[in-house]
């Protein structure tokens, strides 16, 4: 049975009161220490295609200024790997590992405020038959490395938020 959308903002009520209630605090809350890490982190360069997707999704997410307090360094690695096989011992299925090691450290220098790794996996397929490509496979090769690395940059992200009241006001 569906809520009718009246009904729906009742029981949104009710559950936001119940985790208020708990100590609970939304993390992007004005005035709230993630909130106030938004625009004062700029995201250092980090080599390679798929760490681009990974930059842009932390300064997306981060909105790295221009003349932000702390400067974040990332160092990515990928590994693939293969993870199913057809009787003629061809690969079909891979999975990539993302590993990302990240440092925040205040842009004036000094040591790192924050520091940690985030790991994640994903995977996608590459058919062995006559009507697949090599083409496709590519594809969803580079399509999996760019969803890992935007999955590597929101948990470094939520890492940063987690621990935002050590950045200061």
């Amino acid at each position: 049975m569906w809520c009718s959308e009246a009904g729906r903002a009742v029981l949104a009520g009710a559950f936001a009161l119940g985790l208020a209630g708990c100590g609970f605090e939304p993390m992007y809350d004005q005035g709230a220490p993630a909130q106030a890490m938004l625009g004062r982190i700029a995201v250092g360069p980090v080599e390679g295609a798929p760490a681009f997707e990974l930059r842009e999704r932390l300064n997306e997410r981060l909105g790295g200024g221009a003349e932000a307090d702390f400067i974040l360094d990332v160092d990515l690695e990928l590994r693939r790997t293969g993870v199913a096989l057809t009787q003629e011992n061809v690969t079909t299925r891979f999975n990539i590992i993302g590993t990302a090691d990240f440092a925040l450290r205040p842009a004036s220098g000094g040591e790192a405020v924050v520091n940690g790794q985030v790991r994640n996996i994903t995977g996608y397929s590459a058919p062995d038959s006559e009507t697949a490509s090599a083409f496709a496979s590519l594809s969803a090769e580079r399509d999996a490395e760019r969803r890992l690395s935007r999955t590597l940059a929101d948990q470094i992200v939520l890492r940063l938020a987690l621990q935002a009241e050590e950045l200061g006001p």
